[in-house]
């Protein structure tokens, strides 16, 4: 199985978000701005949840992702439901002179 998190609107090729292939995180190519900050949840993974956890939020997180899926046991096509639900804040701190 992969599943494959990136992002579409930074005007790069590739913004690699999270990899996840062959039953283990791939993150080597990585966008420096995410490390330490993706994940997957194994346990929803079995259940078809491919739900990308991003911790600490920061501004530049605001954009377009893609997420694709792959897995060469399917010999059929696949329904999929697609929710995408943000949960949580950035604080933003504003200095004056």
């Amino acid at each position: 199985m992969l599943v494959e998190w990136v992002r579409t609107d930074l005007g790069v090729k590739y913004a690699l978000v999270h990899l996840y292939e062959e039953y283990k995180d791939r993150n080597e190519d990585q966008m420096e701005s995410y490390r330490g900050r993706t994940a997957l949840l194994q346990e929803e993974l079995k259940k078809g949840n491919a739900s990308l956890k991003l911790s600490a939020l920061q501004p530049s997180d605001d954009g377009a992702y893609k997420c694709l899926i792959r897995s060469f046991d399917w010999n059929k096509p696949q329904r999929a439901a697609i929710i995408i639900w943000v949960v949580g804040h950035y604080y933003s701190q504003h200095c004056s002179d």
